[in-house]
């Protein structure tokens, strides 16, 4: 059963309804929720009673905290009442209930917060730190001085490639905001992260990590979000067979052997190199009709639910079917196009393959 209630009392230099507006609007949650050393990269608000809201905290240090909850009740610009709780994992800790009071006073607004709910006197402390260590970000956002909203996770690296969208796709799938950088493979911004000069590259806070199969195991592992490695140990081991299986043998074959043959061709005359193209072809069908056994009537490599063997996966066989023959390729075996093309559906899938927002011109390296 709860055991305490916190009772917080402030006054800002702000009008009632600006106040309340800080509670209830996206862009000025954004601009100041949270310590003040926290960025608010992303924000959902369905402000009404029963909409809901999900607010992306990050630290400098790189973790990632998301607080969810939903409005029970909204009277502006007197009172305010709304659940709380901090995703856990790919559930949620322990809900608590927020209610404001708004009053105007000597042109501002004295605010009384009253967080009810709590299981332990721990919890409830460090929530009274929290709060107040983020009034401070109030007063600078009713001030005009918003945070910046800058995520901490940061990928490095070219859009098109199928490593990069893997490692976006991931984050999508986990629902976790981050940047993306564009630099071409040994530039000096992948080298100071990665000394053998590959891509992806992450950079989180202090913490960085290189090579793709690391950055999303981290992910998962750290992250809220939804789990994107089974929790069964056996199907454990099998995506982890699938996720080496494709960077050892899928890699090399599909991507390095067939598709760069074709988007960068080095053969006689400027074109395709056949005799590369037509070395990788047994290893392709190989691997396919692997991939093909290993998913049969499912949709997924291992398990009923997309795994970071799926997401290494959709890039790799994108690519292969824009390519001449490619089609045809993967259309001789079933279960993989089925697969394949209900991957390629996703909103993950589809957001990885978009350019940055600030895009800058990278080398065909």
């Amino acid at each position: 059963m709860p055991t305490d209630t916190l009772v917080i009392k402030r006054h800002f230099n702000a009008p009632p309804e600006r106040v309340f507006a800080a509670f209830t609007d996206k862009g000025l949650m954004q601009a100041w929720y949270g310590p003040e050393t926290m960025t608010i990269p992303h924000c959902d608000v369905d402000a009404r009673v029963g909409g809901g809201y999900r607010i992306e905290m990050h630290s400098p240090s790189g973790f990632v905290h998301v607080l969810t909850g939903e409005f029970k009740e909204i009277r502006p610009p007197e009172r305010l009442v709304y659940t709380w709780g901090w995703l856990n994992g790919a559930g949620r800790g322990p809900e608590t209930v927020v209610t404001l009071t708004f009053a105007a006073r000597d042109g501002g607004t004295d605010l009384i917060l009253e967080q009810s709910g709590f299981l332990t006197d721990e919890a409830r402390e460090r929530h009274q730190h929290g709060w107040n260590a983020s009034w401070p970000g109030l007063d600078a956002m009713l001030a005009g001085r918003p945070k910046s909203t800058t995520p901490s996770p940061t990928i490095l690296g070219d859009y098109r490639s199928p490593y990069v969208r893997s490692a976006r796709m991931a984050f999508e799938e986990k629902g976790i905001a981050y940047a993306l950088e564009a630099h071409p493979p040994q530039s000096p911004e992948i080298l100071a992260l990665n000394p053998f000069g590959k891509m992806p590259t992450y950079r989180c806070g202090d913490f960085s990590l290189y090579e793709t199969s690391a950055i999303m195991r981290h992910l998962d592992e750290t992250m809220p979000g939804p789990r994107l490695m089974p929790e069964d140990p056996a199907l454990r081991a099998k995506a982890e067979q699938w996720i080496s299986a494709l960077n050892c043998y899928g890699y090399p074959a599909m991507a390095r052997n067939f598709v760069l043959q074709y988007i960068f061709p080095r053969g006689p005359d400027g074109k395709p190199d056949r005799a590369v193209i037509d070395a990788a072809l047994p290893e392709i069908r190989k691997l396919m009709g692997a991939l093909d056994g290993a998913i049969d009537s499912r949709d997924h490599l291992v398990g009923d639910s997309l795994t970071l063997a799926d997401i290494l996966l959709a890039p790799m066989i994108g690519y292969v079917k824009a390519m001449p023959e490619g089609k045809e390729l993967v259309a001789a075996f079933p279960n993989l196009r089925r697969a394949t093309d209900k991957l390629a559906e996703r909103p993950s899938y589809i957001a990885a393959t978009q350019p940055p927002a600030a895009e800058t011109k990278l080398s065909a390296a």
